[in-house]
């Protein structure tokens, strides 16, 4: 049994990039409208917030894994003699849950666990967590930000209660005329973030801290902004400074 993905003729099948949590929309559509297994998908940017029909060189050749020779279109399962081999998709789902099962017996029920990712919709995650919790019964739920955002979250809920992240809408973005970005190469690898930056860059609000000449501080030149360049190791010193100067001036909001 092959799975396959069906594809309306006509519209196509709207959807969001697999890759980074930005979550840019696109519309995926397969070639004469059939199954998209054998790669004949093409796609096309879908207005949303966070991308405005643009995506980055991730996002537009998305579709190019369908057609990849490694690609599993079909569940594999281990033979007795070390060799995968194709099986049908209830002998597979049988399997697992037989074996999910007898280790939870054994074991407990935190003995089996989940791990998502940043490119799952927040439908999907919410559908995994509540699989993890009602079905699984298991309190072992993770993901791989786990392994570059444990200390942004925590930093972001002594901040602003919020674990991860934006704490705001990020066409918010478009609305400050002042916009400090720090240690961040959006314009590179997450080129519609740009979009949002705009006005800050229309009034010369652009203000990138980067030891690099990055594409992101790039976009400072002509009066849009401003490109700090502090010397590798004096972030802290930079950062102290900058929060010195809203103290003493009396430019922090009051409590």
């Amino acid at each position: 049994m092959r799975a396959s993905v069906l594809v309306p003729e006509q519209s196509g099948t709207p959807t969001h990039c697999p890759y980074c949590a930005l979550q840019c929309a696109m519309t995926v559509t397969g070639s004469g409208g059939h199954h998209t297994h054998d790669g004949g998908a093409t796609i096309t940017g879908r207005d949303f917030p966070t991308n405005r029909g643009g995506l980055c060189r991730k996002g537009w050749s998305a579709a190019e894994l369908l057609k990849h020779p490694d690609r599993l279109t079909a569940p594999l399962l281990r033979g007795e003699d070390g060799v995968l081999r194709e099986a049908a998709w209830d002998d597979v789902l049988r399997l697992i849950s037989e074996r999910v099962r007898t280790t939870q017996a054994e074991h407990g029920p935190d003995s089996v666990a989940v791990f998502g990712g940043g490119g799952l919709t927040n439908e999907k995650a919410y559908t995994l967590g509540k699989f993890a919790r009602l079905a699984l019964r298991t309190s072992r739920i993770d993901y791989n930000g786990r392994f570059c955002m444990s200390s942004a979250a925590a930093a972001g809920n002594r901040a602003f209660g919020v674990d991860r992240g934006l704490p705001f809408p990020l066409e918010d973005l478009g609305h400050a005329s002042v916009i400090l970005l720090l240690g961040s190469n959006a314009a590179d690898t997450m080129p519609p973030f740009v979009q949002p930056l705009r006005r800050a860059r229309a009034d010369g609000g652009l203000i990138v801290v980067d030891p690099r000449r990055s594409a992101t501080a790039r976009l400072t030149e002509q009066g849009r902004g401003v490109h700090l360049q502090p010397t590798p190791g004096t972030d802290l010193t930079l950062l102290l400074g900058l929060a010195h100067v809203v103290v003493a001036e009396g430019l922090a909001a009051a409590p």
